[in-house]
């Protein structure tokens, strides 16, 4: 990282386009390879990243959370939702990589 080379290599061996994907990354670095694949992307930030530029991800936490450990919102909407869940997922994804009009 931050070449995108892993990425691309787990799409093709997956057989999906990277619209279909949503990456969880914990650095700038990370976070501009899930970019350069055209993932969407999540990060999770750490003692040593905290800082960092994480422009242009669909969501920025200070951990995933758990029910009776909410995350932090850095960046990026959640709803109501106070941990990660497939739901939140799902929302992230839909708003990282709208339909087109008229599907």
């Amino acid at each position: 990282k931050p070449a995108p080379d892993i990425y691309f290599y787990t799409l093709e061996q997956m057989g999906l386009p990277p619209q279909a994907c949503l990456a969880f990354e914990d650095s700038e670095n990370g976070l501009r390879s899930a970019q350069q694949a055209g993932i969407p992307t999540v990060v999770t930030v750490n003692d040593y990243t905290r800082d960092q530029d994480f422009s242009g991800a669909a969501l920025v936490l200070d951990h995933l959370g758990e029910p009776e450990d909410p995350f932090q919102v850095l960046a990026g909407t959640v709803g109501s939702h106070r941990y990660f869940t497939l739901e939140l997922a799902c929302q992230v994804h839909a708003q990282a990589i709208p339909s087109e009009v008229g599907n």
